[in-house]
């Protein structure tokens, strides 16, 4: 049975026009059919236009039926669209429910809220453990949280080593958050010998992935090397993808880059 939001959500909802072609996609609940069935036309109708609705309803039966990512991505979904604390608190029983089956993408959420304190009490060495979970499980975001946890002293002293070990792997495991952090560990030799070269290449990466401000220090970096022209266009990208920051400096005079 769906839930009163949910409910009211589908009622309140514009008309879903699902592509019909798609395997996972059927009008009506996904009961009847595999449990990867309610995931997978979660994961299509969330992408088509009018149809978020309809997607939560799929997550949601998805997992009650024990499909735990489809949990993960219901909580992510409900406080991509309002932080309202009776909407949290659900998204974090959604999240501990994954995480407790081991799902990285549940306790990847579940740090990232218990870090900053909201629904919960903020204690940075539980988000390391749940970080280090999904870290291990193969979530390459949560090993760009542990780099940060470890970089800005959340753990007890700040360790750079440790710190650029973790932006690596998440770079690697391919987040473009972890990128532009190793890019940053790089070009200012924080963890790691000092490489700009090669902090150019990892922040590119994250821009391309459209990582803002994996971009708008691709532009800081230029600006410092006196290509103003290239510079202007990546800091115009950063800008597009919402850095507040390259807004302002898409006219350039340059900058210290970010820290």
């Amino acid at each position: 049975m769906l839930t009163s939001l949910t409910l009211a959500l589908l009622v309140a909802a514009p008309p879903c026009k699902a592509p019909v072609k798609d395997k996972f996609f059927d009008v009506g609940p996904c009961e009847g059919k595999p449990v990867e069935a309610c995931l997978g036309a979660g994961d299509t109708l969330i992408a088509t236009a009018g149809c978020r609705d309809e997607a939560l309803a799929r997550y949601e039966v998805g997992c009650k039926r024990g499909a735990l990512r489809a949990c993960s991505k219901l909580g992510f979904r409900l406080i991509e669209a309002t932080r309202d604390a009776a909407v949290v608190k659900r998204a974090i029983g959604l999240f501990t429910k994954a995480c407790d089956g081991n799902d990285a993408l549940g306790c990847a959420n579940l740090a990232s809220l218990t870090w900053d304190g909201e629904g919960v009490a903020r204690d940075p060495k539980k988000a390391a453990v749940l970080s280090e979970k999904a870290c291990t499980a193969g979530d390459a975001f949560s090993c760009g949280t542990l780099g940060s946890l470890w970089a800005q002293g959340e753990l007890g002293a700040k360790d750079p080593v440790k710190a650029a070990k973790y932006f690596e792997q998440a770079c690697k495991g391919g987040s473009a958050s972890g990128c532009n952090q190793l890019g940053m560990a790089l070009w200012s030799g924080a963890g790691v010998p000092k490489n700009p070269n090669l902090a150019m290449d990892v922040w590119t990466t994250a821009c391309a992935d459209k990582n803002a401000a994996g971009c708008a220090n691709v532009g800081r970096a230029l600006k410092s090397r006196g290509e103003d022209d290239r510079a202007r266009k990546a800091m115009s990208r950063a800008c597009s993808l919402g850095d507040a920051e390259a807004c302002k400096e898409k006219g350039l005079p340059g900058p210290d880059l970010a820290e």
